[in-house]
C-alpha cells in the first residue's frame, strides 16, 4: 500500500505546483527582460502627499507616482541643505520586507541618513502591494519585474529635470493642495546627478534596471540577489519544484539577468558590496556576478566596446545589512565618495 500512497502524494504535489504556476500565460512573457527592453515606459508627476516628519537633517515626505498605470507610493527625503548645495538624487531600492510589518521607508531609511547628511535627496518607492501603492497585479510571482518597471519609470520621470537642460524643466514634483505652505521646501530646478542603490531583492531589480535603461547610471549594490529568475523566486520561498515548472513553461533565458549583461551601458560604474557572513544571500552569488561581468568585459575588449566599471568589495565579517557598525559606516561613507567621484 505504501507505493500507491506515495504515488498519489506525488501527483497531488505536482498538481498543486502546476496550479500555483498555471498554464503558460502571455502576461508572464510580456514582462520578461527580453520584452521589457521594448516596453513602452512612461513618465509621471511625483506628487508630494504629506510631510511625514522633519528634523535637523531632512524633510521626509510621503509621495506617489504612476507606473504601469497604477499608483506607487514612497518616501522622499530632502536634506536641509540649500537647494544649490544638493548633489543629486539617490533612487533606493529596498530588499524584501514582510508585508504585515511594512511602513513607507522601511528597508532604506537607516542607510539613507548618511546619503542625506552628505547632501543627497533620497527617493524610495514602496513598490506595488505595499503601503499606499496599488495591489500587485496578477501573476504576483512576477513582482521583481513589476518593480523593475516601477524603477525605470521613476528614473525616466526624474531624468526630465536632470542637468544639463536644453529646454525649460517640467514640473516633475508637485505638492498636493493638502500640504500646508509651512510644510513645503524648495526643490532644485534640476538634478546634477541621478544614482541608484539596491539591496538584496532590490539589487536584482537594480541589475534588471541597468540592462533595460542602457545608460551609465552610477550604481551601488548591497548583497544583491544575483541569481537568475525563476531560481531566485524558488530560493526565496516558492521552492525548486516551482522554479522547474516555470522553466518547463517559459524560456528561462528571456528572464536571465546574466543573459543581458551585454545591454549594460559602456562606462557604467557599479560598486558591489557583500559580506562574507551574509546568511541571506550567499557571497558566492556576488562572486559569480563579478566573474560574469569580467567575462563580459573580455568580450567587450575583443569587440572594442567600453567596459562595465565594476568595483567589488568583499567585507570580512559583515552580514546581510553590512553590520557590524564599523563596517557599515565605512561602506556608507565609501558609497558617497563613489557617487561624488565624477
Amino acid at each position: 500500500m505504501k507505493k500507491p500512497v506515495l504515488f498519489i502524494f506525488i501527483l497531488i504535489l505536482s498538481f498543486c505546483t502546476a496550479a500555483n504556476l498555471g498554464a503558460q500565460d502571455s502576461r508572464v512573457n510580456s514582462y520578461s527582460l527580453r520584452n521589457l527592453l521594448n516596453y513602452q515606459y512612461r513618465t509621471s508627476v511625483i506628487t508630494i502627499q504629506r510631510l511625514a516628519f522633519k528634523d535637523d537633517l531632512q524633510h521626509a515626505y510621503n509621495v506617489s507616482f504612476t507606473s504601469m498605470g497604477l499608483t506607487v507610493s514612497g518616501r522622499l527625503s530632502i536634506p536641509t541643505a540649500a537647494p544649490d548645495n544638493i548633489k543629486g538624487i539617490v533612487i533606493m531600492l529596498r530588499g524584501y520586507q514582510r508585508l504585515s510589518t511594512y511602513y513607507t521607508g522601511k528597508g532604506t531609511e537607516n542607510a539613507s541618513l548618511t546619503y542625506i547628511q552628505n547632501g543627497w535627496i533620497v527617493i524610495s518607492p514602496d513598490f506595488l502591494g505595499y503601503a499606499l501603492s496599488s495591489p500587485i497585479p496578477s501573476p504576483d510571482f512576477m513582482a521583481q519585474f513589476y518593480s523593475t518597471i516601477n524603477a525605470v519609470e521613476l528614473y525616466k520621470s526624474l531624468e526630465l529635470i536632470a542637468a544639463p537642460q536644453t529646454r525649460p524643466s517640467p514640473q516633475v514634483f508637485q505638492y498636493s493642495s493638502s500640504v500646508p505652505l509651512t510644510d513645503r521646501v524648495t526643490l532644485p530646478v534640476s538634478f546634477k546627478k541621478i544614482v541608484l542603490w539596491g539591496h538584496s531583492n532590490g539589487g536584482q531589480v537594480a541589475l534588471h534596471f541597468l540592462e533595460i535603461i542602457q545608460k551609465p547610471v552610477d550604481t551601488v549594490l548591497w548583497a544583491p540577489v544575483c541569481i537568475d529568475f525563476p531560481d531566485s523566486a524558488g530560493h526565496f520561498g516558492r521552492g525548486a519544484a516551482w522554479a522547474e515548472s516555470f522553466k518547463e513553461l517559459y524560456t528561462a533565458r528571456d528572464f536571465s539577468l546574466f543573459n543581458y549583461l551585454d545591454k549594460i551601458a559602456e562606462g557604467t560604474r557599479i560598486r558591489l558590496n557583500h559580506g562574507d557572513a551574509d546568511t541571506s544571500t550567499p557571497i558566492s552569488w556576488s562572486d559569480a556576478l563579478s566573474k560574469a561581468i569580467e567575462d563580459e568585459n573580455i568580450r567587450r575588449d575583443a569587440n572594442r566596446r567600453g567596459r562595465i566599471l565594476l568595483r567589488y568589495a568583499r567585507h570580512q565579517g559583515a552580514d546581510h545589512n553590512m553590520y557590524p557598525a564599523r563596517i557599515r559606516s565605512s561602506v556608507l561613507a565609501n558609497d558617497v565618495l563613489f557617487w561624488e567621484e565624477n
